[in-house]
Formats: structure tokens, sequence, C-alpha cells
């Protein structure tokens, strides 16, 4: 996917005919009714439409829709009598889309103590980076400290086992015998609890027992560890409603918002989303809220379903769960699509790796390749967009083996199977998946936090230094967008795209260079072809006549920047259907 065009039959031939490529408008002044909207200009407006890939004015109806893009003196002389937005020489890029993050765990997550391998920024606090064993403890000593209630549960996330060394139990027993300890791994996917967290919240074996084989080998209540399904469907429904209080995720969910602000962002989806009942409205009240510039768009999850409902009745198990929320409007899931879970997560080395790991293990399945191949089939022939959590090279290998029977059995021409994370693959899997017509949405920041540590423990060098062969995917042109799944990176589009082009670690190494992206290819990873992912070019991605007024306002060219400084670009302020909302400084 690359440009898109308003069709010529709904504009008229002028359009394609018209300097700069810009629609002709008759003079407001000459109409019965003036032209009602917001007019915006800068010396700098970088469009990503190809066919007017620059522009000095756009005006926006009042609905928030763009009616023109080109010439400054053109639109105020079509515009004479509307608001005028004169933003000098910031420069104005379409509305940064985060192609994926996790509303729920993030506003969890990051609303609760952060003990990390790196700093964390947020509106209210900075958590400093915290690194090696004992100071990892120390840090988590001080928490459980400063809380003045013997009882309450400390709740804190961040914990990497390749950064902070083993934790247990019989561990976190020694910071505390009485306070209830859960400790939410940096990958999301795993607990470590002490035994008087074990006790509050009557964990036992039997229990575990009654889920199967598969839960029951993903939990070790001893070592008080739980990880996968272990975590998911045994431990999370036990303590969610403790976890995710409404006291917590309003606070989490309202910084999660004026973080993402501060970052650009303007529109997210979740894919895999999971929204309790009782949460619907606070997500509606909140991400709903006219005071909230962006929209939030969600993708079911198929795990769950799967496993109440099996193949017959999964499809009309994930429709119902689409009808929790409005059919239109800023907050609603996406329409026929679906978040399949494969392996395991990569922060926790449980991807599926062919080779394995130096240590000997191979990884896990989140969902097995027979349920996948189940789930793929019955979804992908009602013409749902498919979007698969996939990040070992023996994960992908799964994967290109089912999306062939798929295009086999059922062909489909434009059916953007989306690849979602994509840390570990090969030349030849890249080239597989193009074939096959494949998209891909990558976690970039997976060579910044983790390719140098990965290298040394788990994975090895020529491995770890491979992850997210971007220049392969580009050369390959296959359409890539950006993505954090915060809380797994943070949500800043700018810091995506840096960590892309210059694939940078956290400790200032650069490795494999050769596998970077374009600066043009990221810049369009977190605009165009985000939306494009969505199937939503028509309307995002771009400044173009027909599109919805969404902006990102920065205080300098990302083209003309030292690209070390890229991520450092100052944010001045964003554009949500047509209204200004500038960034708190």
């Amino acid at each position: 996917m690359k440009k898109t065009l308003v069709a010529a039959s709904m504009i008229g031939i002028s359009t394609l005919l018209a300097a700069c490529g810009q629609a002709e408008k008759v003079d407001p002044t000459t109409q019965a009714e003036p032209a009602a909207g917001t007019l915006y200009v800068s010396s700098t407006m970088i469009t990503m439409n190809d066919e007017q890939p620059r522009a000095e004015a756009v005006f926006a109806d009042e609905n928030g829709t763009i009616e023109f893009v080109g010439n400054k003196d053109k639109a105020k002389q079509l515009y004479p009598n509307v608001e005028v937005v004169d933003l000098g020489d910031r420069v104005v890029m379409p509305g940064f889309i985060e192609q994926h993050l996790h509303p729920f765990l993030g506003a969890l997550t990051l609303s609760m103590p952060v003990i990390a391998p790196e700093e964390w920024q947020l509106p209210s606090r900075t958590w400093p980076a915290v690194t090696g064993h004992e100071a990892y403890l120390s840090a988590l000593k001080a928490v459980e400290a400063e809380m003045p209630n013997d009882n309450e549960v400390l709740w804190t996330w961040g914990y990497n086992n390749f950064f902070h060394g083993e934790l247990n139990r019989a561990i976190l027993d020694t910071i505390s015998e009485t306070r209830p300890i859960a400790v939410w791994h940096r990958s999301a996917h795993e607990f470590y609890v002490n035994s008087a967290f074990v006790d509050k919240y009557g964990l036992n074996q039997a229990d575990i027992d009654k889920q199967g084989e598969e839960v029951k080998a993903q939990s070790d209540l001893a070592g008080g560890h739980f990880w996968e399904g272990g975590a998911l469907i045994y431990l999370l429904p036990r303590i969610y409603t403790d976890l995710g209080n409404k006291e917590r995720f309003e606070f989490g969910l309202n910084q999660m918002v004026e973080m993402l602000h501060q970052k650009g962002v303007t529109a997210y989806n979740e894919p895999g989303a999971f929204i309790p009942p009782e949460m619907i409205d606070t997500y509606l009240r909140i991400l709903g809220a006219d005071s909230t510039p962006m929209y939030s768009f969600f993708t079911p999850e198929s795990k769950t379903p799967f496993l109440m409902k099996g193949k017959e009745g999964v499809v009309k198990a994930v429709e119902e769960v689409t009808k929790t929320l409005p059919e239109e409007g800023k907050v609603r899931y996406f329409d026929k699509q679906i978040k399949i879970l494969f392996d395991g997560a990569i922060i926790s080395q449980l991807m599926k790796m062919k080779d394995g790991y130096l240590d000997g293990h191979h990884g896990e399945w989140i969902q097995t390749p027979e349920d996948v191949e189940a789930i793929t089939k019955a979804f992908w022939e009602k013409d749902y967009q498919i979007l698969v959590h996939v990040n070992g090279d023996k994960g992908v290998e799964e994967l290109i083996e089912i999306m062939k029977r798929r295009q086999a059995e059922y062909p489909r021409e434009d059916h953007r199977f989306t690849i979602v994370h994509f840390a570990n693959s090969t030349d030849e899997q890249v080239k597989q998946l193009k074939e096959l017509g494949a998209i891909i949405s990558v976690n970039p920041y997976y060579v910044t936090g983790f390719g140098q540590r990965f290298g040394e423990v788990g994975l090895g060098e020529e491995r770890a230094h491979a992850m997210v062969r971007l220049a392969t995917i580009e050369k390959e042109g296959i359409p890539v967008s950006l993505h954090s799944d915060m809380p797994m990176a943070p949500s800043d589009p700018l810091l995506l795209a840096w960590s892309a082009v210059t694939r940078q670690t956290n400790e200032g190494k650069v490795l494999r260079p050769d596998l970077a992206l374009s600066l043009d290819a990221a810049l369009r990873g977190i605009t165009i072809e985000a939306a494009y992912s969505w199937g939503m070019e028509d309307t995002l991605g771009s400044i173009e006549v027909g599109k919805k007024a969404n902006f990102t306002i920065l205080e300098q060219d990302p083209y003309k920047v030292d690209i070390n400084k890229l991520k450092d670009i100052p944010i001045y302020a964003t554009v949500f259907e047509s209204k200004l909302f500038p960034i708190d400084k």
C-alpha cells in the first residue's frame, strides 16, 4: 500500500488537474452560506500524500473533515472569513497513529510502582532505571516500606529476570511475610507472588489442575510463579477486581490519555482487547470525553471465545463481544477483525525458537498451532482481517504454513493478514510472507530495550542483534507499521521511528545497522501505513481532502534533524477533528 487518493468520480476530474493536487473550491464569499471551520497555516506541512508531499494550508470544516490542502494565499482567498490558526514555522504532520497498544495493561501497570530496567517518564513521576538483583530487591523493599497499611497488597510492574536475576515466592517472603506482594513481569505475561498473596486469594493446586494440562504446566504454586496460560487463565480472573480496582484503573486510564497526547498520538488500537463488562462505562466516559483528543479502537481477542465456544461457536462469540461498544464513534471495536496470540512473550524469552535458547528451552505456545489452525479457518472464510501475535522464528514458520493452507482453500487478495511484533525471523520467511500477501506491524523497541542483553543471555548475538529485520521487510515492499505494544515499550511514535532507523540500544550500542528502516518508511509507519494496517487509509494517516483533520504539530522537521535526535523533537500540539489541543508543558 502506498498513497491514497480521493476518487476522481467523487470530487470531479478537476482534482487531478489542479495545481499542487488540491481540490478547487468555489469562493465562499459568493455562496449563500459562508464556510464554517478552521484554516490551519504553517510554513511546513508534511502530508504523507505522494501526489502532494508538502503544503502550507489546510482547511477543515466544522465536522472535522479536510476540504482543502494547498497554498496559503489560495486558502485565504477561498476562506476569508473563517478562524485562522497560524502555526508559523512549526511543522504539521498527519496525526500520529499508535498501531497497537493495551489501555487496560498500560493503565494498570503504569499506575503502580514501576521497577524496570529502563527509566519510565510518567506525567506525575519518573521511575528510574533499575538493573541488577540486589538493586531490584532494594527498590522493592523501599516501595514496601513506604506503604502505610500493612495489609494492603503491593502491586508492582517492570521486573525482568534477564536484568534483575531470580525471583520466587521464597525471595518475596523475605520482603514481607504479612503483606501480599504481586510482581507483574515486564512482559505482562507473568506474575510472581509471595505466600501472603497465595493465602489472600486462596490459590491452590486443585483449582489449577482443573484448568487443564496447559495451565498446569504454566503454573508453579510452590514457587509463586504463573506465566502465559497460568497467568492469563488461572490467576488473572481471581485477582483482576483488586488489580484493576476502579480508583487505580481510572487514574491509570486518565494518565494514559495524557501520555499519548503528549507524544502526539491521535488514534490507537488495542488488538486482543480485554474490556471487563463493568469497565465499559469507564472506557466510554474517559476515552469518549470531548477532552480526549484521539480515537480509541479495539480488536477482539480469540483465546477466551475459542476456549468457551470451540471452533463452531467462536465467530458468534466474538461478534457478541463487539456489540458491547457503540458501532460508531471515537470508542469502538473494529468490524471484522480478530487477534490471535500464537507464541510466548519475547520479553520473557518464551517465543518459540527453532533452534532453542542457549539454556536449552524452546519457548511456549499461548495458542497452539492446532488451535490457530482452527481459529484462522473459522474467521478467514468469513473474510475477517486476522492479526497474529508471533515473535519466534518457529512461530513464524508454523504461521506461514497455516497461511498457505488458508489461501489454498479459500483464496483472498486484499486480506491484510497482519503479523504482529515479529521479533525473530529469517530473510526467506519475509519473502514467503510477501508472496502470501501479509502485512507486518513491528515493535522496533525490541532492539533498543532488549537486543544487547538478549545477545548475552538466551538468544546469543547472531539472533538477538538481528531482531526486527526491518530493512528486509522494506526491501520486499511489504507494508510495515510501527507500534509500542504499550506497556512493552513507551507509547511514543517518534521514539519508535528513532528505534527503527538507528537500531540503537538503551546502552548506546548500534545493532545490525544494515537491518534499519529508512527514515521515510519509519515516518510512514506511524502515519499512513499504520492507517492502512487498520483498513482506514481513506480516513486517516495523511493530510488529504476528504480525510479527518487529525494532525500532530512538531517544533522541528523530522526529515531535517540529526537522525539521532529524532526522538527528542518537541511536540507543540495535536489537532483532533479540526480542534487544536496544545500540549501542557
